[in-house]
């Protein structure tokens, strides 16, 4: 028989979660243990988020070179609609709930992890992922190179703003952007890919009227502007 490799109590620790010890260091005033719970803590959730981000490029790459371009934008639209349409749905109704509704956006973003950059001005409130914590670091960390290679977006199309050469986990951006404009005629955000993903920064644009929207960003995807918008 093995000898065995934990102890009750070991076993015990080990299910606790990462986030219950760190209240416990806190509320002990175990700084020095609080803060390396906090690392650990951000490096679990970092860890599953790559996990998530390397698996749905994985399974888009597949769908791309196994039925196309076509059917990729298909089954893009139904996963973004399954995912965005419900977190939309929950933001606050009307232009008096603008400051609310920005902050719970702006909070979701958080959950990739990196610092985050927002400018305001009369117009719009723009916000710099820097970096962009699932796009750009999957192009950094050579996801779109051998030996993983995932799919890019050869020829410019309506899923990538008329972009050639897109990463294809970038061109849900476009998807978001249907799935507000087809629901509810405008966009929440609109989405500025940088020149050179994962070198400079996309910029997240949240127009504070909605009728501020410029034509173009309608147009790049196949929809035209609201007369009303």
């Amino acid at each position: 028989m093995a000898e065995r490799l934990f102890s009750i109590e070991e076993l015990e620790h080990m299910g606790i979660r990462t986030v219950d010890k760190l209240k416990e260091a806190i509320d002990s005033g175990d700084k020095a243990g609080a803060t390396k719970l906090a690392d650990r803590m951000y490096n679990e959730f970092l860890s599953m988020h790559d996990l998530y981000v390397n698996w749905i490029t994985a399974t888009l790459s597949e769908v791309a070179r196994k039925h196309g371009d076509e059917e990729l934008e298909e089954v893009m639209n139904v996963g973004v609609e399954a995912w965005w349409g419900p977190i939309s749905k929950r933001f606050p109704e009307g232009q008096d709930n603008l400051k609310k509704k920005l902050k719970m956006f702006i909070g979701g973003l958080h959950g990739h992890l990196q610092p985050l950059e927002i400018v305001e001005d009369e117009e719009k409130v723009t916000v710099y992922m820097k970096p962009c914590g699932s796009g750009g670091r999957l192009v950094q960390n050579g996801g779109y190179e051998e030996p993983i290679n995932f799919y890019r977006i050869e020829k410019g199309q309506r899923l990538t703003y008329g972009i050639d050469n897109m990463p294809v986990y970038c061109a849900h951006e476009s998807a978001m952007e249907l799935v507000d404009m087809d629901g509810r005629g405008t966009p929440f955000v609109v989405v500025e890919p940088a020149e050179k993903i994962g070198e400079g920064l996309c910029r997240l644009i949240v127009y504070k009227d909605p009728a501020d929207i410029p034509e173009r960003y309608y147009e790049r995807v196949g929809r035209t502007k609201p007369a009303a918008a």
